[in-house]
């Protein structure tokens, strides 16, 4: 492998750890900026960078904590897909890059973004209803409306997964036949 390649490989290490930091601080943030609106809803005015939630508190708290609950259960799937996407990159030997622990990460970040997707789906329905019901959620639509690129995403990965797959046992086959 050329230095080249070690250097991008070493670059991209570095940024996944810095989103996947980032979206610890941002999932641990939503969840304490939850639990404090809770117990004091004069937060509800400011959650999250800037993210405004008091009319939905105001009109059904129980709605508040569904939707709450999924943004950061969506925040927290992307979290999840960083850590896996970091195992990866610690297994990953691009000499011999075909290897069942890669192709098992690979579905692992498939089943994963999918997740994330999903998740991101259920809110926009939650955050549907909210304004069939006429109340304002302003931007918290930010937090999920990214969903139809992890739902697009997972297949995209999917197929990749299966790829390493067929390819570890193109692997295997050619090492009996040796």
């Amino acid at each position: 492998m050329s230095s080249k390649s070690n250097l991008i490989l070493k670059i991209l290490k570095f940024v996944i750890w810095i989103i996947f930091i980032g979206l610890c601080v941002q999932t641990g943030t939503l969840l304490f900026n939850y639990i404090y609106s809770l117990f004091n809803p004069i937060a509800t005015h400011n959650l999250h960078l800037g993210l405004n939630l008091s009319a939905l508190y105001n009109a059904s708290p129980a709605l508040y904590s569904l939707l709450f609950l999924f943004i950061i259960a969506v925040s927290a799937a992307k979290s999840f897909t960083f850590y896996l996407l970091i195992v990866l990159f610690k297994k990953l030997n691009l000499s011999s890059p075909f290897s069942p622990e890669v192709s098992q990460g690979i579905m692992r970040i498939s089943f994963s973004v999918l997740s994330v997707g999903l998740l991101g789906l259920m809110t926009h329905i939650i955050s549907k209803i909210c304004i069939r019901r006429n109340i304002e959620l302003a931007t918290s639509g930010t937090y999920w409306n990214d969903y139809t690129a992890y739902l697009l995403l997972a297949a995209v990965v999917f197929l990749i997964a299966g790829i390493f797959r067929k390819g570890i046992e193109l692997q295997h086959e050619n090492d009996l036949t040796i």
